[in-house]
């Protein structure tokens, strides 16, 4: 798994990573599995979602160096629902400092050039407000380590960005959206913000596997979704149908979280986390929960 403390070199070309990030350790006993908070205020959805699944004591530390992989993949306004929205991100640091983190990274490889989002994006000029703060958006090879996946079947190995190694938490914050690859875009495809080769997953022999195998070596601590706004079609740029869902979804479960935004997000189309092939791949591999009902979801309308 990709560790949170450090990098384990084990040979010349290859680093293997290995630490907590799926150890089967229980943030929050007597807690939720996940949460589904819906109302009007942004940051009392976030605070509500997160509480309910412990609080974020539960995850960050005093002291802790703490990343948050938003999606920032274009520099595209709210009203779009292409990137996670910055208030959500706001509420997230917020709650992150408050909880003793030393300092927060924001990071993701995003689509679009590196500097119009870290110049032009809602994104940026929030991260630009909060104390021990910075966003990074590593667009260069030199910024990732070759990684083994122990465990791929369709990829066995993939530069994962350095910064990681360097972080103590690890937080996914993704919008809900559709994609046209893969149904969806989450937590778990969204990993992909944290690769340099993208393209090799896409040409792999099974694009949904490869996801599934990157989801074996990197494992946040904490999976927020935001469904304030989500893309309902012409994903993953858009301009497509916007649903205004006014939620905030929150887990250590990566599919079973996913499972649940989808769920909420295209209820219309009646699409299920059991019908999106990297979330099925994902359950397959020992990596979540993809049935609802094994689950204690904590939903509340605020």
């Amino acid at each position: 798994m990709i560790s949170r403390r450090r990098f384990i070199q084990t040979g010349a070309a290859i680093t293997a990573v290995s630490g907590r990030y799926f150890n089967g350790k229980v943030y929050a006993q007597g807690k939720a599995d996940l949460s589904v908070i819906t109302g009007p205020d942004i940051e009392a959805n976030v605070r509500a979602a997160v509480g309910a699944v412990g609080g974020m004591e539960a995850f960050v530390k005093n002291g802790d160096r703490v990343a948050i992989k938003p999606n920032l993949s274009f520099a595209s306004p709210v009203s779009r629902a292409t990137t996670t929205n910055p208030e959500v991100l706001r509420a997230v640091i917020k709650l992150c400092h408050e909880a003793g983190a030393k300092s927060v990274s924001v990071v993701d490889h995003p689509l679009q050039d590196a500097a119009i989002i870290g110049e032009k994006s809602e994104t940026a000029a929030v991260v630009k407000e909060m104390k021990n703060t910075s966003i990074f958006l590593p667009d260069t090879e030199n910024l990732y380590v070759e990684t083994a996946i122990p465990n791929g079947i369709a990829m066995k190995s993939t530069k994962v960005v350095k910064l990681l190694g360097e972080m103590d938490v690890l937080i996914n914050l993704p919008i809900s959206k559709n994609h046209s690859a893969t149904a969806v875009s989450l937590g778990i495809k969204g990993n992909l913000g944290l690769v340099w080769d993208r393209i090799a997953y896409h040409n792999s022999s099974d694009f949904n596997q490869s996801l599934a195998d990157l989801a074996t070596i990197i494992k946040a601590d904490l999976t927020i979704v935001d469904a304030i706004r989500a893309l309902a079609t012409r994903g993953p740029q858009g301009p497509g149908k916007v649903l205004k869902l006014n939620s905030v979804i929150a887990g250590t479960d990566p599919v079973a979280v996913d499972a649940q935004a989808v769920a909420l997000t295209f209820a219309q189309w009646n699409l299920a986390g059991s019908n999106v092939e990297h979330l099925t791949k994902s359950a397959a591999m020992g990596l979540g929960e993809i049935d609802p009902s094994k689950l204690n979801i904590a939903k509340q309308s605020l």
